[in-house]
């Protein structure tokens, strides 16, 4: 891993001059330590990147809640590393993230013959279809059960005082951004573009893959993990490496065990 410090918004957790670039943003709360195990064991030859929102994990910057400033503070950060080819994935709300960052890159001198050409969605709702109006300012107990009920913070965290303290504000931040993303209209980008689904995943219902097609400009491939949750990126590592291999190949084989 390069050498990041507390003020870095980009990691690069596996350099590789000659791998493809991935640019991975993180789930709600989450910052860029969350992809460990799956940087660790993605196949094939990948330069990762890995999203450190400010006021995440060992960020000592305080959180941004609004997004245009999140959005912002990546796209300084990009311009100094982003490759052409590029993937984006992101993960949940950094599906949301990942769609602005690219869609604020058009029309800047800075992106020219080097904007992302994959975008892979996991787990994320459309942005104006994720429900977040209201969480920023519910009461803590009330926002602890709420994030405890789909896995976005584990029981340990909970139980200790410190920790909660520590995260809370970022998990409020992140609802505010999302807020954010809900109020704008949608803007179709034109990138190649996979959609990936737990199956037993309460957070993305049916016809999530339809609501995100108004944010694009050509059709999705949607993949389903059928008996996978909503934080599948923290176990499913198999299918998201086969998936992810594909899109990195730029092919469309058929995908043993995923459907």
């Amino acid at each position: 891993m390069r050498p990041s410090s507390g003020t870095s918004v980009l990691w690069n957790l596996r350099p590789s001059d000659a791998g493809r670039q991935i640019v991975m943003f993180p789930f709600l709360g989450g910052f860029g330590a969350s992809f460990n195990r799956l940087v660790r064991e993605l196949s094939g030859d990948w330069d990762v990147w890995t999203a450190n929102p400010p006021g995440h994990g060992p960020s000592v910057r305080p959180p941004v809640s609004r997004l245009g400033a999140l959005v912002d503070c990546y796209l300084e950060s990009l311009q100094d590393v982003l490759r052409p080819d590029a993937v984006f994935f992101g993960h949940s709300m950094g599906g949301v993230v990942a769609y602005h960052v690219l869609r604020s890159m058009e029309g800047r001198p800075a992106f020219d013959g080097r904007r992302p050409t994959d975008l892979v969605l996991s787990a994320s709702r459309a942005p104006r279809h994720v429900p977040a109006a209201g969480f920023a300012t519910l009461p803590e107990q009330d926002l602890l059960r709420h994030l405890q009920g789909f896995g976005a913070i584990p029981d340990e965290v909970v139980r200790d005082r410190s920790l909660v303290e520590l995260f809370l504000p970022a998990f409020r931040a992140d609802y505010q951004v999302l807020e954010d993303a809900q109020r704008l209209p949608p803007v179709a980008v034109d990138v190649r573009t996979r959609l990936v689904l737990g199956g037993r995943d309460p957070q993305t219902p049916d016809g999530t893959a339809e609501e995100w097609q108004e944010y694009l400009a050509s059709p999705l491939r949607t993949e389903v993990l059928e008996e996978e949750g909503h934080m599948f990126v923290l176990t499913a590592v198999e299918p998201l490496d086969l998936i992810l291999a594909d899109v990195r190949a730029g092919s469309r084989p058929a995908l043993e065990g995923v459907r």
